[in-house]
């Protein structure tokens, strides 16, 4: 292997994406996250992970979102496994649906929507 040739292949090495293993981004309050791709979704009884590109983008990212809110005693697990359904639709339909994704502050829960492309 020619030395042009390694430098180049190391130049690229910080530009691949990293997005294994990271830790989920936090979502900021207030703010819509629109994904145009999602390739994992995660549920869990407090809590669910979505990994996806973002509509404007072109590197999947991976969100953690609180089902649960600051003032609730309940289980918001039912929340986060409807928000599920629309995760797999637009999973096995990719480029025909977006899913919007938004928490308003921590008192309320996570609103999702479906719509087409």
């Amino acid at each position: 292997m020619s030395s042009l040739r390694a430098l180049a292949l190391l130049a690229a090495l910080p530009i691949a994406p990293s997005t294994a293993r990271a830790e989920p981004e936090e979502p900021t309050m207030g703010v819509t996250y629109v994904f145009a791709t999602v390739d994992a979704y995660t549920v869990s009884p407090v809590a669910f992970d979505v990994t996806g590109t973002l509509a404007g983008e072109n590197v999947p990212r991976t969100f953690r979102f609180w089902t649960s809110s600051y003032f609730s005693d309940r289980s918001d697990s039912v929340e986060a496994s409807r928000c599920d359904r629309l995760g797999l639709l637009v999973m096995t339909r990719p480029g025909r649906f977006l899913l919007t994704l938004r928490r308003e502050d921590y008192s309320t829960g996570v609103t999702c929507t479906l719509s087409r492309q």
